[in-house]
């Protein structure tokens, strides 16, 4: 029993059982300080992108939404054309839900509420009352 047991450290060095280890400065971990900066710095950078982030998701809806109302108006232009619908005539999105649409679209930005398909010659509205979520029919 007179042998001294020896076993690795983590690092690869030697030391006998029972020895004190002492840490060398390079080997501790990172102080409270030290992740305060790390979590400060993070926090800049969400700040700084995340303005940017809303207004491309922002544009990003607006243009989904100006495509489901062009192709909106396209069905019921094509609708029109198919029954020999009139100016004024009403139009619902079961006259062109599947025919001329696969499925009924919504607004990205709208809760899920449905278009305003209105009557031939008058634009599909959006339910969301965004300004920007409108089609000027009128430039086709």
């Amino acid at each position: 029993m007179g042998e001294r047991t020896v076993w690795k450290t983590l690092h690869g060095r030697t030391a006998p059982t029972g020895a004190i280890m002492r840490q060398n400065p390079r080997e501790r971990g990172f102080t409270l300080v030290e992740i305060m900066v790390v979590i400060l710095i993070v926090g800049i950078l969400v700040s700084l992108a995340l303005p940017s982030w809303m207004n491309a998701r922002a544009r990003a809806q607006t243009r989904i939404c100006v495509a489901n109302l062009r192709q909106i108006h396209q069905a019921k232009e094509m609708y029109a054309l198919a029954t020999r619908a009139q100016t004024g005539d009403t139009v619902a999105m079961t006259d062109l839900v599947p025919q001329y649409l696969d499925k009924e679209p919504f607004c990205p930005a709208g809760g899920g509420v449905a278009y305003t398909v209105n009557a031939i010659g008058t634009p599909p509205q959006c339910p969301s009352g965004i300004p920007s979520h409108r089609f000027d029919w009128t430039g086709d």
